[in-house]
């Protein structure tokens, strides 16, 4: 084996890593659920970030009512609205928080400052809540018990759902965002007692909550404070009976607004935070803490599956020229990725992706080329509410 193909196999032995713990991630989510203990939670405050989410507010709030306790508060933070966001959380009988900083925008910022107002008379646990969710019939008490039990932080199963009579390209990306939020998740708690944020449906006790500085232009809050909480030897707990649900937005440019948020903000975060995560793990033998890093540097699926496909076919290429290493890791990686995927499909994902939607996978892909784009870099610069209102486009983004 020569020096050169020694050194061209390096990146796609590490494509092959990442591969396999996906893998070991699906595989993880068939075992048994490691189980997160509840306690009686105390005074519990719900947070509710909403930034002109006037129209879809209403529904979330009244979800919320139905599950608290007399002891218990709602808080809505307004955050830059320009809408009657404020004056319906008030008449919804939430506590409401009216934030005003056009210069400092994200929903870090708005976080943040509700925290600094809990400080004068602070709650035992404190709970997030995306302003567009559906709760399920007690999620918030198991949420919020698995954090007082567990004195870490709790994430519920947080899903995004196609909607009724949804184009099949959408029910793509439903099952795409359960293998992220449900099977990888699943995975990780059962095998490493880890999970990441989520955005939604997140309890910390209030020691926690109220060491943190979210007031953060960070894209990908949620991943961002993921990476923070483990440091602080705070790993969240998974608790997959406790479901907040949401609609994907139904326009192609609110689509490919949102994927694009996610996905560059995840990439940011991976490419920053990961290596250096999983380094130091390893140097403290924090097996929880390196199954994360790895975790957070596997790409978007679409966009990994890609990045797979093409080492694959530049391994095809070296094969011919006599380079055959990187072709059998390429090949390799490829292989358990496919398998990985076909595993979860077949016993979490039939009902969100079903046989007939299939056909819709690859126009799913080439859609995600306008993710990348540069419109779509450019909504990440900002906070922008999802667009749920229209007709659906027949496009995912």
């Amino acid at each position: 084996m020569s020096l050169l193909e020694a050194l061209i196999a390096v990146p796609v032995f590490f494509l092959l890593a990442l591969s396999g713990f996906f893998a070991l991630e699906v595989l993880g989510a068939l075992l048994p659920l490691r189980r997160a203990t509840t306690a009686p939670a105390g005074r519990l405050a719900v947070v509710v970030p909403a930034h002109n989410e006037g129209a879809h507010l209403l529904p979330t709030l009244s979800d919320i009512k139905a599950q608290l306790r007399e002891s218990d508060r709602l808080i809505v933070v307004a955050d830059n609205c320009d809408d009657d966001t404020a004056a319906i959380a008030m008449r919804a009988g939430a506590a409401c928080l009216i934030r005003k900083d056009p210069e400092r925008l994200g929903k870090g910022y708005a976080l943040q400052f509700a925290l600094d107002k809990l400080r004068e008379d602070s709650p035992a646990v404190v709970m997030f809540i995306d302003a567009d969710c559906r709760l399920a019939e007690g999620a918030i008490a198991r949420i919020a018990g698995a954090a007082a039990a567990a004195g870490r932080p709790a994430q519920g199963l947080y899903l995004i759902k196609a909607g009724e009579d949804a184009p099949a390209r959408r029910r793509v990306a439903e099952f795409a965002w359960l293998v992220m939020n449900r099977v990888r998740m699943r995975g990780l708690f059962t095998l490493f007692d880890v999970c990441r944020t989520t955005g939604s449906g997140l309890a910390l006790p209030w020691k926690i909550a109220a060491s943190l500085d979210l007031a953060s232009e960070e894209i990908v809050e949620d991943l961002a404070l993921t990476v923070h909480l483990l440091a602080e030897d705070a790993a969240p707990v998974f608790v997959e009976d406790a479901l907040i649900s949401s609609e994907f937005p139904h326009s192609d440019e609110g689509a490919v607004a949102q994927h694009a948020r996610w996905e560059h903000g995840s990439l940011r975060i991976a490419l920053r935070r990961a290596p250096g995560m999983f380094v130091n793990a390893v140097g403290e033998a924090d097996i929880s803490r390196a199954a994360m890093a790895l975790d957070i540097a596997i790409p978007p699926l679409t966009l990994f599956a890609t990045i797979l496909s093409g080492a694959f076919v530049a391994g095809l290429f070296l094969a011919a020229l006599h380079m055959e290493l990187p072709f059998d890791l390429a090949s390799s990686a490829l292989g358990v990725f496919a398998v990985a995927i076909l595993i979860a499909w077949l016993v979490f994902g039939r009902s969100a992706l079903p046989p007939s939607a299939l056909g819709a996978i690859a126009g799913y892909a080439l859609d995600k080329v306008k993710v990348y784009g540069r419109n779509a870099r450019e909504t990440t610069k900002r906070w922008t509410r999802a667009d749920r209102s229209g007709p659906e486009s027949g496009h995912d983004g």
